[in-house]
């Protein structure tokens, strides 16, 4: 069986980002948490939704810095 649910330090990991940004991100809502005691964690599920939906960039502007433009 797959793993249902991961901690906040384990999204992070996941998904290669800080941990304040993924504090911004549950704060904006897009990513919703849920509680089991005291403990915060998010299902699986959510977090392929949030993954699903962030932008695919053009292959010409993966990598360009604002100087190049």
């Amino acid at each position: 069986m797959d793993q249902l649910l991961y901690t906040i330090p384990e999204c992070c990991r996941l998904a290669a980002i800080g941990r304040t940004k993924f504090y911004e991100l549950i704060a904006k809502g897009e990513i919703p948490i849920r509680k089991i005691g005291k403990k915060s964690v998010v299902a699986a599920a959510d977090l392929r939704r949030w993954a699903a939906r962030l932008p695919v960039m053009e292959a010409t502007k993966i990598g360009r810095g604002e100087s190049e433009r």
